[in-house]
Protein backbone atom coordinates (compact mmCIF):
# COMPACT_ATOMS: atom_id res chain seq x y z
CA UNK A 1 0.00 0.00 0.00
CA UNK A 2 1.29 3.39 -1.21
CA UNK A 3 1.23 5.95 1.59
CA UNK A 4 -0.99 8.52 -0.68
CA UNK A 5 -3.43 5.45 -0.15
CA UNK A 6 -2.99 5.04 3.14
CA UNK A 7 -3.59 8.33 3.61
CA UNK A 8 -6.55 8.52 1.98
CA UNK A 9 -8.03 5.34 3.71
CA UNK A 10 -7.25 7.58 7.06
CA UNK A 11 -9.43 10.39 6.04
CA UNK A 12 -12.12 7.94 5.02
CA UNK A 13 -12.55 6.06 7.97
CA UNK A 14 -14.67 8.24 9.77
CA UNK A 15 -16.99 8.86 6.57
CA UNK A 16 -17.11 5.07 7.15
CA UNK A 17 -18.37 4.72 10.69
CA UNK A 18 -20.73 7.45 9.99
CA UNK A 19 -22.21 5.51 7.43
CA UNK A 20 -22.72 3.02 9.26
CA UNK A 21 -23.76 5.00 12.01
CA UNK A 22 -26.78 5.88 9.62
CA UNK A 23 -26.78 2.37 8.21
CA UNK A 24 -28.15 1.42 11.49
CA UNK A 25 -30.18 4.21 12.36
CA UNK A 26 -32.02 3.86 9.39
CA UNK A 27 -32.32 -0.16 9.95
CA UNK A 28 -33.85 0.23 12.68
CA UNK A 29 -36.25 2.81 11.90
CA UNK A 30 -37.47 0.99 8.94
CA UNK A 31 -38.47 -1.55 12.03
CA UNK A 32 -41.63 0.38 13.17
CA UNK A 33 -44.52 1.14 11.35
CA UNK A 34 -43.84 4.38 9.10
CA UNK A 35 -45.94 7.00 11.05
CA UNK A 36 -44.59 5.83 14.53
CA UNK A 37 -42.80 8.62 15.93
CA UNK A 38 -39.54 7.31 17.92
CA UNK A 39 -38.00 8.73 20.99
CA UNK A 40 -34.44 7.80 20.53
CA UNK A 41 -31.91 5.04 18.87
CA UNK A 42 -29.23 4.22 20.96
CA UNK A 43 -26.04 1.89 20.14
CA UNK A 44 -24.69 -0.72 22.29
CA UNK A 45 -21.80 -3.02 22.85
CA UNK A 46 -21.51 -6.03 25.11
CA UNK A 47 -21.04 -9.60 25.33
CA UNK A 48 -23.23 -12.36 25.98
CA UNK A 49 -21.76 -15.01 28.79
CA UNK A 50 -18.58 -13.01 28.99
CA UNK A 51 -17.06 -13.57 25.58
CA UNK A 52 -18.85 -13.71 22.78
CA UNK A 53 -19.02 -9.79 21.56
CA UNK A 54 -22.15 -8.45 20.11
CA UNK A 55 -23.74 -4.94 19.16
CA UNK A 56 -27.35 -3.70 19.50
CA UNK A 57 -28.86 -1.24 18.21
CA UNK A 58 -32.19 -0.26 19.70
CA UNK A 59 -35.11 2.46 19.07
CA UNK A 60 -37.70 2.76 21.14
CA UNK A 61 -41.08 4.59 20.88
CA UNK A 62 -41.94 5.33 24.39
CA UNK A 63 -44.20 1.79 24.20
CA UNK A 64 -42.25 -0.89 22.01
CA UNK A 65 -38.94 -1.35 21.58
CA UNK A 66 -37.25 -3.05 18.11
CA UNK A 67 -33.62 -3.46 17.04
CA UNK A 68 -30.93 -5.20 16.22
CA UNK A 69 -27.94 -7.58 17.61
CA UNK A 70 -25.22 -8.30 15.46
CA UNK A 71 -22.35 -10.90 16.22
CA UNK A 72 -19.34 -8.86 16.04
CA UNK A 73 -16.96 -11.89 14.85
CA UNK A 74 -19.49 -14.23 12.78
CA UNK A 75 -21.03 -10.52 11.64
CA UNK A 76 -24.64 -13.14 12.20
CA UNK A 77 -27.65 -10.43 12.73
CA UNK A 78 -30.83 -10.72 14.46
CA UNK A 79 -33.49 -8.55 14.83
CA UNK A 80 -35.02 -7.43 18.57
CA UNK A 81 -38.87 -6.77 19.19
CA UNK A 82 -39.87 -6.21 22.60
CA UNK A 83 -40.49 -3.37 24.79
CA UNK A 84 -39.22 -1.46 27.87
CA UNK A 85 -41.07 -0.99 30.99
CA UNK A 86 -40.49 0.92 34.51
CA UNK A 87 -36.75 0.29 33.73
CA UNK A 88 -37.20 -3.33 32.75
CA UNK A 89 -36.30 -4.50 28.89
CA UNK A 90 -37.77 -7.74 27.32
CA UNK A 91 -37.15 -8.39 23.86
CA UNK A 92 -37.80 -11.13 21.52
CA UNK A 93 -35.05 -11.91 18.83
CA UNK A 94 -35.82 -13.11 15.41
CA UNK A 95 -33.44 -14.80 13.01
CA UNK A 96 -33.59 -14.57 8.91
CA UNK A 97 -36.74 -16.67 8.71
CA UNK A 98 -38.57 -14.25 10.99
CA UNK A 99 -38.70 -17.41 13.50
CA UNK A 100 -38.18 -16.55 17.00
CA UNK A 101 -34.82 -18.03 17.65
CA UNK A 102 -34.32 -16.85 21.59
CA UNK A 103 -35.13 -14.16 23.87
CA UNK A 104 -33.40 -10.67 25.78
CA UNK A 105 -34.27 -9.62 29.38
CA UNK A 106 -32.25 -7.11 31.61
CA UNK A 107 -32.60 -4.00 33.59
CA UNK A 108 -31.38 -0.74 32.30
CA UNK A 109 -29.80 1.11 34.74
CA UNK A 110 -27.87 4.51 32.94
CA UNK A 111 -26.02 3.36 29.98
CA UNK A 112 -25.41 0.15 30.95
CA UNK A 113 -28.15 -3.08 30.29
CA UNK A 114 -27.51 -6.04 32.65
CA UNK A 115 -29.50 -9.07 31.80
CA UNK A 116 -29.76 -12.44 30.33
CA UNK A 117 -30.10 -14.05 26.90
CA UNK A 118 -31.91 -17.68 26.62
CA UNK A 119 -32.24 -19.29 23.26
CA UNK A 120 -35.68 -20.04 22.32
CA UNK A 121 -36.76 -23.05 24.68
CA UNK A 122 -34.65 -21.66 27.39
CA UNK A 123 -32.38 -24.37 26.96
CA UNK A 124 -29.21 -22.30 26.14
CA UNK A 125 -28.42 -19.17 27.96
CA UNK A 126 -25.75 -16.79 29.02
CA UNK A 127 -25.19 -13.60 31.05
CA UNK A 128 -26.09 -10.31 29.11
CA UNK A 129 -24.00 -7.23 29.86
CA UNK A 130 -24.43 -3.92 27.38
CA UNK A 131 -22.73 -0.47 27.13
CA UNK A 132 -23.92 1.94 25.29
CA UNK A 133 -21.79 3.85 23.00
CA UNK A 134 -22.07 7.21 20.68
CA UNK A 135 -22.19 5.19 17.71
CA UNK A 136 -22.01 1.09 15.86
CA UNK A 137 -19.48 -0.71 16.87
CA UNK A 138 -18.05 -2.89 14.21
CA UNK A 139 -14.84 -4.52 15.76
CA UNK A 140 -14.98 -6.95 18.18
CA UNK A 141 -12.64 -6.36 21.70
CA UNK A 142 -9.88 -9.03 23.11
CA UNK A 143 -12.29 -11.41 25.52
CA UNK A 144 -9.70 -11.68 27.23
CA UNK A 145 -8.97 -8.05 28.25
CA UNK A 146 -11.26 -8.52 31.88
CA UNK A 147 -9.59 -11.69 32.93
CA UNK A 148 -6.15 -12.30 34.82
CA UNK A 149 -4.22 -14.26 37.31
CA UNK A 150 -2.69 -12.39 40.17
CA UNK A 151 -0.39 -13.41 43.26
CA UNK A 152 -0.94 -11.58 46.76
CA UNK A 153 0.38 -12.46 50.35
CA UNK A 154 -0.68 -10.29 53.62
CA UNK A 155 -1.88 -11.20 57.50
CA UNK A 156 -5.29 -11.74 57.49
CA UNK A 157 -6.64 -11.83 60.93
CA UNK A 158 -3.10 -13.10 62.56
CA UNK A 159 -2.59 -15.55 60.09
CA UNK A 160 -0.13 -15.28 57.03
CA UNK A 161 -1.70 -16.05 53.60
CA UNK A 162 -0.97 -16.16 50.04
CA UNK A 163 -3.77 -16.27 47.19
CA UNK A 164 -4.08 -16.91 44.11
CA UNK A 165 -6.46 -15.43 42.63
CA UNK A 166 -8.16 -16.02 38.81
CA UNK A 167 -10.68 -13.68 37.73
CA UNK A 168 -12.25 -15.84 34.99
CA UNK A 169 -14.81 -13.55 34.00
CA UNK A 170 -16.63 -10.04 34.94
CA UNK A 171 -18.65 -12.31 38.07
CA UNK A 172 -16.58 -15.22 38.96
CA UNK A 173 -13.06 -15.75 41.10
CA UNK A 174 -11.51 -18.30 41.54
CA UNK A 175 -8.32 -19.96 42.74
CA UNK A 176 -6.40 -21.02 45.78
CA UNK A 177 -5.17 -19.96 49.57
CA UNK A 178 -2.16 -20.86 51.20
CA UNK A 179 -2.25 -20.49 54.88
CA UNK A 180 1.57 -20.38 55.91
CA UNK A 181 0.85 -21.03 59.63
CA UNK A 182 -0.67 -24.20 58.69
CA UNK A 183 1.10 -25.11 55.64
CA UNK A 184 -2.10 -26.19 53.85
CA UNK A 185 -3.63 -24.79 50.52
CA UNK A 186 -7.45 -24.40 49.90
CA UNK A 187 -9.54 -23.68 46.96
CA UNK A 188 -11.86 -20.64 46.45
CA UNK A 189 -14.39 -19.87 44.98
CA UNK A 190 -16.93 -16.73 44.87
CA UNK A 191 -18.74 -14.49 43.09
CA UNK A 192 -18.26 -10.57 42.20
CA UNK A 193 -21.11 -8.44 42.17
CA UNK A 194 -21.53 -5.30 39.95
CA UNK A 195 -20.00 -2.93 42.92
CA UNK A 196 -17.34 -4.91 43.47
CA UNK A 197 -17.90 -6.56 46.61
CA UNK A 198 -17.26 -10.24 46.91
CA UNK A 199 -17.99 -12.92 49.08
CA UNK A 200 -15.32 -16.37 49.02
CA UNK A 201 -15.67 -19.47 50.21
CA UNK A 202 -12.37 -21.98 51.20
CA UNK A 203 -12.58 -25.52 50.82
CA UNK A 204 -10.50 -28.11 52.29
CA UNK A 205 -9.62 -31.38 49.77
CA UNK A 206 -12.67 -33.16 51.79
CA UNK A 207 -15.16 -31.07 50.63
CA UNK A 208 -15.63 -28.77 53.79
CA UNK A 209 -16.34 -24.89 53.72
CA UNK A 210 -12.78 -23.99 56.16
CA UNK A 211 -13.34 -20.26 55.63
CA UNK A 212 -15.23 -17.52 54.12
CA UNK A 213 -13.47 -13.92 53.07
CA UNK A 214 -15.49 -10.92 52.36
CA UNK A 215 -14.04 -7.94 50.51
CA UNK A 216 -13.69 -5.64 47.63
CA UNK A 217 -11.72 -5.79 44.20
CA UNK A 218 -10.93 -2.91 41.92
CA UNK A 219 -9.18 -3.47 38.81
CA UNK A 220 -6.20 -6.03 40.60
CA UNK A 221 -6.02 -4.40 43.84
CA UNK A 222 -7.61 -6.66 46.74
CA UNK A 223 -9.19 -5.67 49.68
CA UNK A 224 -10.05 -8.57 52.07
CA UNK A 225 -10.52 -9.75 55.38
CA UNK A 226 -13.06 -12.23 57.35
CA UNK A 227 -15.54 -10.06 58.13
CA UNK A 228 -16.71 -6.13 57.07
CA UNK A 229 -14.44 -4.50 59.89
CA UNK A 230 -11.12 -6.25 59.55
CA UNK A 231 -9.69 -6.12 56.34
CA UNK A 232 -6.29 -5.07 54.68
CA UNK A 233 -5.46 -4.13 51.45
CA UNK A 234 -3.19 -5.72 49.00
CA UNK A 235 -1.33 -5.65 45.60
CA UNK A 236 -0.19 -8.24 43.61
CA UNK A 237 3.18 -8.94 43.41
CA UNK A 238 3.01 -11.38 40.40
CA UNK A 239 0.74 -12.47 38.03
CA UNK A 240 -0.38 -13.08 34.82
CA UNK A 241 -2.51 -12.39 31.74
CA UNK A 242 -5.14 -14.48 30.10
CA UNK A 243 -5.39 -15.26 26.36
CA UNK A 244 -8.53 -15.67 25.30
CA UNK A 245 -10.13 -16.91 21.79
CA UNK A 246 -13.97 -16.86 21.09
CA UNK A 247 -16.24 -17.07 17.80
CA UNK A 248 -20.42 -17.71 17.83
CA UNK A 249 -22.82 -17.93 15.26
CA UNK A 250 -26.80 -18.74 14.92
CA UNK A 251 -25.94 -22.71 15.63
CA UNK A 252 -22.51 -22.97 16.67
CA UNK A 253 -19.86 -21.44 19.01
CA UNK A 254 -16.77 -21.62 20.79
CA UNK A 255 -14.32 -19.87 23.47
CA UNK A 256 -10.97 -20.72 25.30
CA UNK A 257 -8.92 -18.96 27.57
CA UNK A 258 -5.22 -20.28 28.82
CA UNK A 259 -2.44 -18.95 30.72
CA UNK A 260 0.24 -16.47 29.00
CA UNK A 261 3.43 -16.26 30.34
CA UNK A 262 7.00 -14.84 29.57
CA UNK A 263 8.49 -17.52 28.67
CA UNK A 264 8.07 -18.83 25.04
CA UNK A 265 8.67 -22.30 25.21
CA UNK A 266 5.42 -22.63 27.87
CA UNK A 267 3.53 -20.29 25.77
CA UNK A 268 4.51 -22.46 22.47
CA UNK A 269 3.25 -25.76 24.74
CA UNK A 270 -0.30 -23.90 25.63
CA UNK A 271 -0.53 -22.79 21.85
CA UNK A 272 -0.40 -26.73 20.97
CA UNK A 273 -3.12 -27.74 22.84
CA UNK A 274 -4.79 -24.32 21.83
CA UNK A 275 -5.06 -24.63 18.26
CA UNK A 276 -5.48 -28.67 18.18
CA UNK A 277 -8.66 -27.79 20.10
CA UNK A 278 -9.87 -24.82 18.08
CA UNK A 279 -9.08 -26.77 14.93
CA UNK A 280 -11.14 -29.63 16.17
CA UNK A 281 -13.90 -27.42 16.71
CA UNK A 282 -13.74 -25.52 13.80
CA UNK A 283 -13.98 -28.44 11.61
CA UNK A 284 -17.37 -29.81 13.31
CA UNK A 285 -18.72 -26.23 13.04
CA UNK A 286 -18.23 -26.23 9.13
CA UNK A 287 -20.17 -29.56 9.07
CA UNK A 288 -23.15 -28.42 11.03
CA UNK A 289 -22.78 -25.08 8.69
CA UNK A 290 -23.19 -27.65 5.78
CA UNK A 291 -26.46 -29.25 6.99
CA UNK A 292 -29.69 -27.29 5.56
CA UNK A 293 -31.55 -26.98 9.38
CA UNK A 294 -28.59 -24.94 10.32
CA UNK A 295 -30.44 -21.97 10.26
CA UNK A 296 -33.18 -23.35 12.64
CA UNK A 297 -34.48 -21.99 16.11
CA UNK A 298 -34.06 -25.83 17.59
CA UNK A 299 -30.31 -25.78 17.07
CA UNK A 300 -29.84 -21.90 18.27
CA UNK A 301 -26.58 -22.23 20.31
CA UNK A 302 -26.91 -25.89 20.11
CA UNK A 303 -23.43 -27.05 19.03
CA UNK A 304 -20.99 -25.49 21.92
CA UNK A 305 -17.22 -25.56 22.81
CA UNK A 306 -15.53 -24.34 26.25
CA UNK A 307 -12.07 -24.52 27.47
CA UNK A 308 -10.21 -23.22 30.46
CA UNK A 309 -6.98 -23.03 32.20
CA UNK A 310 -6.64 -23.10 36.43
CA UNK A 311 -3.16 -22.84 37.99
CA UNK A 312 -2.14 -23.94 40.97
CA UNK A 313 1.31 -23.25 41.66
CA UNK A 314 3.54 -19.82 40.05
CA UNK A 315 6.75 -18.47 41.03
CA UNK A 316 10.27 -17.49 39.14
CA UNK A 317 11.09 -21.24 38.41
CA UNK A 318 8.05 -22.92 37.36
CA UNK A 319 3.62 -22.88 36.78
CA UNK A 320 1.23 -25.71 37.37
CA UNK A 321 -2.13 -26.20 36.54
CA UNK A 322 -5.29 -27.49 34.65
CA UNK A 323 -6.45 -27.65 30.73
CA UNK A 324 -10.42 -28.28 30.85
CA UNK A 325 -11.52 -29.32 27.14
CA UNK A 326 -15.51 -29.92 26.90
CA UNK A 327 -17.70 -29.90 23.96
CA UNK A 328 -21.42 -30.24 23.41
CA UNK A 329 -20.79 -33.14 20.26
CA UNK A 330 -18.25 -35.52 22.58
CA UNK A 331 -18.83 -37.00 25.78
CA UNK A 332 -17.13 -36.27 28.81
CA UNK A 333 -14.09 -33.52 29.13
CA UNK A 334 -10.95 -33.96 28.04
CA UNK A 335 -8.82 -32.57 31.12
CA UNK A 336 -4.84 -32.06 30.81
CA UNK A 337 -2.68 -31.21 33.70
CA UNK A 338 0.76 -29.43 33.25
CA UNK A 339 4.03 -28.48 35.46
CA UNK A 340 6.27 -26.44 33.97
CA UNK A 341 10.20 -25.69 34.45
CA UNK A 342 10.68 -21.97 33.03
CA UNK A 343 14.34 -22.22 34.01
CA UNK A 344 14.91 -25.29 31.98
CA UNK A 345 11.78 -24.48 29.73
CA UNK A 346 10.56 -28.14 29.73
CA UNK A 347 7.81 -29.98 31.08
CA UNK A 348 8.27 -31.68 34.78
CA UNK A 349 7.08 -35.27 34.75
CA UNK A 350 6.88 -38.06 38.04
CA UNK A 351 10.25 -39.13 37.27
CA UNK A 352 12.13 -35.21 37.29
CA UNK A 353 10.22 -35.13 40.93
CA UNK A 354 10.29 -38.65 42.76
CA UNK A 355 13.71 -40.28 43.23
CA UNK A 356 13.63 -43.56 40.60
CA UNK A 357 15.07 -45.96 43.58
CA UNK A 358 11.73 -45.04 45.79
CA UNK A 359 8.72 -46.80 45.72
CA UNK A 360 7.03 -43.77 45.75
CA UNK A 361 4.20 -44.98 43.47
CA UNK A 362 2.73 -47.44 46.48
CA UNK A 363 3.27 -44.59 49.41
CA UNK A 364 1.39 -42.36 46.90
CA UNK A 365 -1.44 -44.89 46.49
CA UNK A 366 -1.84 -45.85 50.24
CA UNK A 367 -2.03 -42.59 51.14
CA UNK A 368 -4.50 -41.30 48.20
CA UNK A 369 -6.89 -44.74 49.66
CA UNK A 370 -6.55 -43.68 53.28
CA UNK A 371 -7.13 -39.38 52.83
CA UNK A 372 -10.29 -39.91 50.36
CA UNK A 373 -12.45 -41.68 53.51
CA UNK A 374 -12.52 -38.59 55.50
CA UNK A 375 -14.05 -36.77 52.55
CA UNK A 376 -17.46 -35.37 53.07
CA UNK A 377 -19.07 -37.75 50.20
CA UNK A 378 -17.55 -40.89 51.24
CA UNK A 379 -20.58 -42.17 53.07
CA UNK A 380 -22.41 -41.64 50.15
CA UNK A 381 -22.71 -45.12 48.02
CA UNK A 382 -22.63 -44.17 44.67
CA UNK A 383 -19.52 -41.38 45.36
CA UNK A 384 -17.65 -44.03 46.84
CA UNK A 385 -18.06 -46.72 43.91
CA UNK A 386 -16.81 -43.70 41.65
CA UNK A 387 -13.79 -42.97 43.49
CA UNK A 388 -12.40 -46.05 43.41
CA UNK A 389 -12.85 -46.80 40.12
CA UNK A 390 -11.06 -43.35 39.57
CA UNK A 391 -7.27 -42.98 39.59
CA UNK A 392 -5.72 -39.92 40.69
CA UNK A 393 -3.69 -40.16 37.96
CA UNK A 394 -3.30 -36.34 37.30
CA UNK A 395 -0.81 -34.53 39.18
CA UNK A 396 0.25 -30.62 40.07
CA UNK A 397 2.75 -29.10 42.11
CA UNK A 398 1.50 -26.88 44.92
CA UNK A 399 3.16 -24.85 47.89
CA UNK A 400 2.39 -27.23 50.66
CA UNK A 401 2.80 -30.53 48.61
CA UNK A 402 2.35 -32.57 45.64
CA UNK A 403 -1.47 -32.57 44.14
CA UNK A 404 -2.89 -35.88 42.46
CA UNK A 405 -6.20 -35.15 40.57
CA UNK A 406 -8.87 -37.36 38.93
CA UNK A 407 -10.92 -36.51 36.10
CA UNK A 408 -13.70 -34.40 36.32
CA UNK A 409 -17.33 -35.86 36.78
CA UNK A 410 -20.44 -33.63 36.15
CA UNK A 411 -21.57 -34.58 39.57
CA UNK A 412 -18.58 -34.95 42.04
CA UNK A 413 -16.29 -32.62 40.03
CA UNK A 414 -12.36 -33.17 40.44
CA UNK A 415 -11.40 -34.62 43.16
CA UNK A 416 -7.86 -34.15 44.38
CA UNK A 417 -5.84 -35.13 47.29
CA UNK A 418 -2.77 -33.25 48.27
CA UNK A 419 0.26 -34.82 49.56
CA UNK A 420 2.65 -32.61 51.91
CA UNK A 421 6.16 -32.19 51.06
CA UNK A 422 7.50 -33.47 54.50
CA UNK A 423 5.28 -36.20 53.90
CA UNK A 424 7.19 -37.04 50.50
CA UNK A 425 10.52 -35.85 51.56
CA UNK A 426 12.56 -39.08 51.74
CA UNK A 427 10.87 -39.95 47.82
CA UNK A 428 11.90 -36.80 46.20
CA UNK A 429 14.56 -35.54 44.06
CA UNK A 430 17.47 -32.83 45.09
CA UNK A 431 16.99 -30.79 42.30
CA UNK A 432 12.79 -30.66 42.63
CA UNK A 433 13.26 -29.52 46.28
CA UNK A 434 16.14 -26.94 45.41
CA UNK A 435 13.86 -25.40 42.30
CA UNK A 436 10.43 -25.24 44.54
CA UNK A 437 12.28 -23.42 47.53
CA UNK A 438 11.92 -19.94 47.03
Amino acid sequence: MSKLQAIFLILLSPIFCLAQKVEAKDYVKALFESQTEIQWIKHYKGRIDDLNDVAITLGFDGDNCKGRLTYLRSHISFNLDGYIKSGRIFLQEFDQKNEISGVLLGEIEGKVINGSWKNFDGSRGGNLFLTETNKVVTFPSYCGDNKWIRQYQGLIANNKWEILLQKESSDQLTGLIYNKNENLSYSIKGKLEANHNFIIKAKNQRGQIVETFVGYLEKDQLTIGKNKSNKITLQPFDGLTVGCIEYADYATGYDITFPKTTNAAFNKQMDGETNAWIKACRKHMLSVKKQNNSVNPKMRATERGFAWGEIEYLSKSAISGFMTFSNTWTPGQKLISFNFDFENDRMIYLEDVFKNKKDYQKYIKNYIKKEIKNHNLYSDTDFKKWVKKNDFSYFTIRKDGICFSTKNSQLYGRQSVTIPYRQLQPFLKKSFIAMIKE
